[in-house]
């Protein structure tokens, strides 16, 4: 196969490392693959050279599978630096009527605004989350005419570390690799993910990750809030460790063993009530994930959002979050605003595939500011490939 009929997309997580290489013109996955290993990418801490090894093995297998050396690859990835800043922008006109030059300008203000108060920081997202024309709210871009007075846009960025990115292209330029475009993995496997529940109008995903968890909440197809918070699966292993006073490999091990319990984890703010199983292990992990959730959804703008009765879902996804798999867990009441409650299984083909369709054309919301010859662009693409 010629590389250049290929897209391959590399997930480097925490503890694993996800391959998957995909046909473009078919779409379909030809192969995939993904390998355990530690990486640290705090940014005072950075240490990856235990996943060196990995990565070449992932890269020398599939390049033998597909009969092509690769060389261009998109990046997936989380850090617990990684951080999203919402900007809102307004242009008062005097009943001027409405160019898309209006948008442009807003939308390079926005990018240069952040750049130059985050000059360490990459941006690796910008979004649209709406257009407001007076008192009238767009999602897509206006294809009418029109006259306003006030536009109002606002943005989401989601922002990298550039010592980290450095640091990172350093190692992948050691495995004859370039760094095509950088993704924010919990954003675009949610996403991705966000497809599969258009039963529900509001979804919420809580990515519980090896070192940290994030939550998306996508209301249809838009995204409305993002972030970050350095609290993970490590950190439940860490607890079992301390507190039964094992190593941390077999707090690990144990922790992982009752994903095939039957344990149910109760989050209810009732101090007389317990769980159900009472060993300490189980209450650990209660508690942490019972600190995660709180920490995710205890916000204001949840609290404001969800008065509106909707059908809506919570997802947990991650490497952290397969304890919940086959476990039963309840909320706090003032939590318990979900109409269901769901764990998603992701595997190398899901993940890859979720960074494959994020690199093709038409992102919902996206802004692409790197330049690219394309014949079809998206509604956002066509207006703003300019930005570099």
């Amino acid at each position: 196969m010629n590389e250049k009929s290929l897209n391959t997309i590399i997930d480097f997580g925490s503890s694993k490392i996800r391959i998957g290489v995909f046909d473009k013109e078919s779409s379909s996955n030809v192969y995939a693959s993904e390998k355990d290993c530690i990486s640290n990418f705090n940014e005072k801490n950075f240490d990856i050279s235990g996943s060196n090894e990995a990565l070449n093995y992932l890269i020398k297998t599939a390049e033998k599978k597909i009969d092509s050396h690769i060389k261009n690859i998109n990046l997936m990835i989380d850090t617990n630096d990684m951080f999203s800043i919402d900007v809102s922008l307004k242009k008062i006109s005097d009943h001027k009527q409405y160019s898309n030059k209006d948008i442009h300008s807003l939308l390079q203000e926005g990018k240069n605004l952040v750049q130059n108060n985050y000059s360490n920081k990459k941006i690796i997202h910008m979004i649209v989350k709406k257009f407001t024309f007076d008192d009238v709210e767009y999602f897509e871009i206006p294809d009418k005419d029109f006259n306003y007075n006030l536009l109002i846009v606002e943005l989401k960025f989601i922002c990298f570390s550039n010592n980290i990115y450095k640091k990172l292209q350093d190692v992948f330029n050691d495995n004859h690799l370039i760094i095509k475009n950088l993704f924010c993995s919990s954003y675009v496997r949610s996403a991705n993910h966000n497809l599969m529940f258009e039963n529900y109008k509001k979804k919420i995903f809580l990515d519980i990750g090896y070192s940290k968890s994030t939550i998306t909440f996508f209301e249809d197809k838009r995204l409305l809030f993002f972030n970050i918070l350095p609290v993970g699966g490590k950190h439940i292993s860490k607890d079992i460790s301390i507190l039964l006073k094992i190593e941390f490999d077999e707090a690990e091990n144990l922790k992982k063993s009752l994903n095939k319990s039957d344990t149910i984890f109760e989050n209810k703010s009732d101090e007389n009530i317990k769980l159900k199983s009472s060993d300490l292990p189980n209450q650990i992990i209660h508690a942490r994930v019972d600190e995660i959730i709180k920490l995710n959804l205890a916000n204001e703008y949840f609290n404001s959002f969800f008065q509106k009765k909707d059908d809506s879902v919570l997802i947990f996804t991650g490497e952290g979050s397969k304890i919940l798999n086959k476990n039963s867990i309840y909320l706090e009441e003032k939590f318990d605003f979900f109409n269901e409650i769901s764990f998603l299984e992701e595997d190398s083909t899901l993940v890859c595939e979720s960074g494959f369709n994020f690199s093709k054309e038409n992102k919902f919301q996206e802004v692409n500011f790197q330049p690219k010859k394309r014949k079809n662009k998206g509604f956002f693409e066509k207006f703003f490939y300019f930005f570099n």
